[in-house]
């Protein structure tokens, strides 16, 4: 019988996060894979050994592309939600000081009535 610690919710979050992003590159490989194959086969003179060459050659090609595009699209996205966090900070204190601000003229006009 273990007693370890049961993972929280965080933890199992980034877990399938990297389970999904490990399926989607994995999906990204075959897909580079099959469209080199399929642009090889339109070629009639590749020997097999040069065809595989060019298989794995077109298709590491394509990754590097794509781990390009994911790593610019990642590192927007991070921007926007630094960005977007702070606009909702600034909005959620204005907010706040907005609530306070009626508050105090309603205690205020409340100690006003209650003097007359």
């Amino acid at each position: 019988m273990t007693h370890g610690r049961t993972p929280d919710s965080r933890t199992v979050e980034a877990g399938i996060a990297r389970m999904e992003g490990y399926l989607l590159w994995q999906a990204e490989i075959d897909r580079a894979r099959t469209d080199a194959e399929a642009f090889v086969d339109a070629l009639d003179w590749p020997t097999s050994a040069q065809r595989e060459e060019l298989v794995a050659l077109l298709a590491r090609r394509q990754l590097d592309l794509s781990q390009r595009a994911v790593t610019r699209i990642a590192t927007r996205a991070l921007q926007l939600r630094r960005e977007y966090q702070q606009r909702y900070d600034v909005l959620k204190r204005r907010v706040l000081v907005t609530a306070l601000a009626l508050l105090a003229v309603l205690a205020f006009l409340d100690v006003l009535l209650l003097a007359h």
